[in-house]
């Protein structure tokens, strides 16, 4: 098993490296699963604009809440296939939720849909390297981060319903820190490779919710900013 804190040592080209062949080839897997959600994301919320799409946001929620335990359901059990097929129709359905919001900025304020882009894929590079360049085990870091979003989650709904005055502002400076953590915690996971925590799909699955949620902090942070 592959100890993340003590890798094996690449010495050759220049400037070898610490990046094991195993870690490569997940990292590349995942990167690729990321990449293409993103894609089908982007189609679905061109198709939104297009073609008039939208789905109600409770149905949506729903939806993409009962789809993320079906992925996760269908790789566990080994239908990689199925839960492929499941995280494309997710990535297209989250494309289309968030086209409504994404059509609003882009009348009012595009400069903050540009650099919520720019500042989530910059957010992505530097958690990465990090991660890569450093021999930090993120192991202890993910049961916190999960009650942190839980406790974030409860507030947000406490300010919307319940009027708590909490400001906006703070609520996505504690969440945008919460997923900027995830972020590094699941980078880790790819380098790590713990037993029954290796699955490409997954592991994309958790970025690719990590990117969409700093992407529409961001979003909200530059849209209030200007």
């Amino acid at each position: 098993m592959y100890d993340p804190n003590n890798p094996t040592r690449s010495t050759t080209g220049i400037g070898a490296y610490d990046v094991p062949g195993r870690t490569t080839s997940l990292l590349d897997r995942v990167l690729g699963w990321l990449a293409l959600s993103l894609v089908l994301t982007t189609g679905g919320v061109y198709g939104s604009f297009a073609f008039g799409l939208q789905v109600p946001w409770f149905l949506a929620f729903i939806l993409m809440i009962g789809l993320i335990f079906g992925i996760q359901g269908a790789v566990r059990s080994g239908n990689t296939a199925l839960g492929a097929a499941m995280f494309g129709v997710f990535a297209v359905a989250e494309g289309m939720f968030i086209a409504p919001i994404l059509q609003i900025y882009l009348r009012v304020d595009p400069g903050a849909v540009g650099n919520a882009v720019l500042g989530t894929a910059a957010i992505f590079f530097v958690c990465a390297s990090v991660v890569w360049v450093t021999n930090h085990s993120f192991a202890g870091w993910g049961k916190w981060l999960l009650g942190a979003l839980l406790v974030g989650i409860v507030l947000m709904l406490a300010t919307v319903f319940l009027h708590l005055g909490i400001p906006q502002l703070m609520l996505d400076l504690f969440l945008g820190a919460v997923f900027v953590g995830l972020t590094l915690f699941d980078f880790w996971r790819v380098k790590a490779q713990r037993p029954g925590d290796d699955s490409a799909l997954l592991i994309a699955l958790s970025l690719y919710l990590d990117f969409i949620n700093l992407f529409l902090i961001l979003l909200r942070i530059f849209g209030r900013r200007n």
